[in-house]
């Protein structure tokens, strides 16, 4: 079991040496351990699409109604931008704290977005990012990189 640290996305494809050239790559950790954001080699990388036997199944996703950008309001009012499960981007320069669910979708793709509005706010109408952040904890049996958790 791993954890899925990064996706990277290759257009076009990499140049490897190797046909198929990959057009993208999982970073994964083995499950308890935690990124090191200081060291160069840790973890592996797969090519989902490589010729290697590989079966995926996801368990969890944090924040799996969210996508990178999405721009949100908080309960407070607060505005925030999602840019990863644990790196959340505040508007008004605080650099400190989480947004406090429930959640309202302002954008996405930086178009109102009605469907999805209706969505988030049902996600996360009974939750929180502790919530999120445990079960994800609990999972991997590690800890997110990221200083705002």
């Amino acid at each position: 079991m791993v954890h899925v640290h990064a996706v990277h996305r290759f257009d076009p494809p990499l140049v490897t040496g190797m046909l198929p050239r990959p057009a993208s790559y999982l970073e994964v950790l083995q499950q308890s351990e935690t990124h090191g954001p200081r060291l160069a080699d840790q973890g592996y990388t797969i090519d989902p699409a490589g010729g290697e036997p590989i079966r995926i199944e996801l368990f969890f996703r944090p924040y799996a109604f969210l996508e990178l950008g999405d721009e949100v309001a908080d309960r407070n009012g607060r505005a925030w931008r999602f840019d990863a499960a644990w790196n959340w981007h505040p508007f008004d320069g605080e650099q400190s704290g989480t947004p406090t669910w429930p959640l309202k979708l302002i954008t996405r793709h930086g178009e109102p977005a009605p469907k999805e509005t209706d969505d988030v706010a049902r996600a996360t109408a009974a939750s929180s990012h502790a919530d999120e952040l445990e079960q994800w904890r609990r999972l991997t049996r590690a800890r997110p990189a990221a200083q705002h958790v």
